[in-house]
């Protein structure tokens, strides 16, 4: 805490479906990344993020996310071409098996327009 020599870093961003192991290494990577290549740090954030305004966002969904993780130099220096390819078959996978399925709100938002 404030003070103290203690130090906390926290990352909310991750679900709870996250593999922790794989995503301390990410963050870890980044960070050595940002150290190698003298980046310099983003303004601290504090407050109340759902309304902060001019705050760069994560990928709202799987199909933005796979896309930036395939594209990723930093990530596949850190992790391999094989481990990146690997999930971005799975996360293709699961797009196009969660692309297959009519919910509940498109049949209703559907029917209501006809």
């Amino acid at each position: 805490g404030a003070g103290t020599k203690a130090v906390r870093v926290e990352c909310r961003i991750p679900g709870s479906d996250v593999n922790p192991y794989l995503a301390c290494a990410a963050l870890l990577a980044a960070g050595l990344d940002g150290i190698e290549r003298k980046l310099p740090l983003e303004p601290e954030m504090t407050g109340d993020m759902y309304s902060a305004k001019g705050i760069r966002e994560i990928p709202h969904t799987l199909r933005e996310a796979a896309s930036l993780m395939n594209g990723s130099t930093m990530l596949r220096g850190a992790f391999g071409d094989e481990v990146i390819d690997h999930y971005h078959h799975a996360a293709q996978w699961e797009i196009s098996e969660t692309d297959r399925v009519v919910t509940d709100f498109e049949r209703e938002r559907l029917l209501e327009r006809a």
